[in-house]
């Protein structure tokens, strides 16, 4: 079970892989950024219900009075407004930083999983999180600090909504992966419904969202239903592995990145690329070979 937790991280890694360029397009073409994730909500929602709901699905909605507050936080804070914190970052600094600062949410879930979770931490897991910071600051070789203001801000709140995400969803595991993708989508919806009317009215009541094109729509759909996936097997996968190990693993995303990038853009990686990729994998053998035990 617990390889079938890590397959299912890694095709979840390769899902989000292209989600920072879609996020740039669609800010490229006329749609303001609570708009674009309220779109692309909708998509998922409508995805998650159809799988949810689906005909040889025996699915029910139980909640139980005590997972209620656990619920509202892993729903509207670790996935609604993580989404949202996500695409500011996209949108208010360069992409290299806000990754950056997003990723350290693989350093911040094993620390919280120590302290909420209990889980046991050995030499493995501590020299894979050494690894992953010299990754990461490899790869996106962060800088302008000073520049980073609201762009580094919602990238580091994103960062603290998906560890938050990861370790609740250990506290919930007696919830299947398709009921937290209904109520997640659901509540991301609502909360980001209301955010983007009273917000940015003038995309909705005053031609904006008529003059988006047939492309676009296309592309906000598709981006939904990657979105829809891309978490519901990330939720699937954690149900059979530890979050500590469950968040270095899904840096493997940044490794899809620079092969994506090559494929489709012939970029070149430098030797820090290449460098901070390796350790990347090094990282994600160590806690997957050694890390849980």
């Amino acid at each position: 079970m617990r390889t079938k937790g890590i397959f299912l991280i890694l095709l979840s890694a390769l899902l989000y892989s292209i989600m920072p360029v879609l996020i740039r397009t669609l800010g490229s073409h006329g749609i303001p950024p609570i708009s674009q994730v309220f779109l692309r909500y909708i998509a998922a929602f409508i995805a998650a219900a159809l799988y949810f709901f689906r005909p040889t699905s025996r699915n029910k909605i139980i909640i139980q009075k005590k997972d209620i507050a656990l619920l509202l936080i892993t729903t509207i804070f670790g996935y609604a407004l993580t989404n949202l914190f996500y695409t500011y970052g996209m949108l208010n600094t360069y992409v290299s930083n806000a990754l950056f600062l997003f990723f350290t949410f693989a350093i911040i879930a094993p620390i919280l999983a120590f302290i909420f979770l209990k889980d046991k931490v050995n030499v493995f897991n501590v020299t894979a999180l050494i690894t992953t910071t010299v990754a990461l600051i490899l790869l996106f070789q962060p800088n302008g600090i000073p520049t980073w203001k609201i762009g580094g801000m919602f990238a580091i709140l994103s960062a603290v909504g998906q560890a938050t995400y990861l370790i609740i969803r250990k506290k919930l595991k007696n919830y299947s992966a398709s009921f937290l993708m209904l109520a997640n989508t659901c509540m991301g919806v609502i909360v980001l419904g209301a955010l983007s009317l009273a917000m940015e009215q003038s995309f909705y009541f005053q031609g904006g969202i008529q003059r988006i094109s047939a492309n676009t729509w296309i592309t906000t759909v598709l981006f939904g239903i990657d979105n829809f996936l891309a978490w519901l097997v990330m939720t699937k996968g954690f149900e059979y592995v530890k979050a500590a190990t469950g968040s270095v693993v899904l840096l493997s995303e940044l490794l899809f990145g620079i092969v994506l990038a090559f494929i489709f853009f012939r970029e070149i990686p430098t030797y820090l690329t290449l460098a901070g990729g390796g350790l990347i994998l090094l990282s994600s053998l160590l806690v997957i070979l050694k890390g849980e035990n």
